[in-house]
């Protein structure tokens, strides 16, 4: 079964709309789906009743930004409770400090000679409590100072880089309580992506998710090497993880695979999706 537990929509930093991600991902041959948006559970709703058309079935999800050692860490939250409003709420103090930091990001661009980038960001934007570095990479692209959005990220917009803001995302703690307190499981995104130093290496930050409660990572990754993939596995053996998988897919075209187009886990894993309560009896 063609399996993506990481995708993203227009409700954070994606290029299509929740019902259009769930409309390709039924064209890629996707029959689990989970939209994991960046601090926010706007687009559910709307994927949800698109997979049931689809046949699809569902995983709600999140992406929650995290703080670890100074270091930001993603945590996707799957099979999360979103209906009853409380998790927009907790949320409502990122959305706040992602406008804050995209107005210092844009104050920070004008410094470099790009005009107006708070302004131009926010078209690429659903709402201004959802701007990403993402927004502003589309922005840069589409005024030719950059050939792609990862030469934004690159030269200007990521971790050291001139535009670079440092944000206080809740803790790797708080982030996970966050999403058990959903009833979620967490799930440590792309492990693999993150330029850890010497000194915090990827084993630590490993040994302090388990430690902190977490659950599960992203074995395989659509936006992380491929050749990590054995490292990480390994890691899931030792902590006894569940292994999720997903293409992290945000746009067409933008250099990830297609929903589902992802390879699939070890054999002796344990995949996460079998233990979400909401799928017990269905797969």
């Amino acid at each position: 079964m063609k399996t993506d537990l990481h995708t993203h929509s227009t409700a954070s930093d994606g290029t299509l709309k929740p019902a259009e991600l769930v409309t390709l991902a039924d064209s890629c041959g996707v029959k689990l789906l989970a939209l994991t948006d960046h601090d926010t559970v706007d687009g559910l709703p709307e994927a949800k009743s698109e997979a049931v058309k689809h046949g699809i079935t569902f995983v709600p999800g999140i992406e929650v930004s995290t703080l670890w050692n100074e270091r930001s860490i993603h945590v996707v939250g799957l099979g999360i409770r979103y209906e009853d409003g409380k998790l927009a709420r907790v949320f409502a103090d990122v959305a706040e400090k992602r406008v804050n930091r995209g107005k210092d990001i844009g104050k920070r661009l004008g410094e470099l000679g790009f005009p107006d980038a708070y302004e131009g960001a926010l078209r690429f934007a659903a709402k201004k409590g959802t701007l990403s570095r993402a927004h502003f990479a589309r922005w840069m692209k589409m005024n030719g100072y950059v050939k792609t959005v990862q030469e934004a990220f690159d030269v200007y917009l990521g971790d050291g880089c001139p535009a670079f803001i440092k944000t206080v995302w809740p803790s790797l703690e708080e982030g996970i309580s966050i999403i058990l307190n959903a009833g979620g499981i967490p799930v440590l995104a792309h492990p693999g992506r993150y330029k850890l130093p010497e000194a915090t290496p990827l084993s630590q930050l490993m040994k302090e998710f388990y430690e902190a409660g977490g659950l599960g990572i992203e074995v395989c990754s659509g936006s992380q090497r491929s050749e990590t993939e054995a490292m990480l596995a390994d890691f899931a053996r030792q902590y006894g993880f569940y292994a999720s998988l997903g293409s992290d897919f945000h746009t067409i075209g933008g250099g990830r695979p297609r929903p589902g187009e992802i390879h699939t886990l070890p054999a002796d894993l344990d995949p996460v999706w079998k233990h979400l309560p909401a799928l017990a009896g269905i797969l």
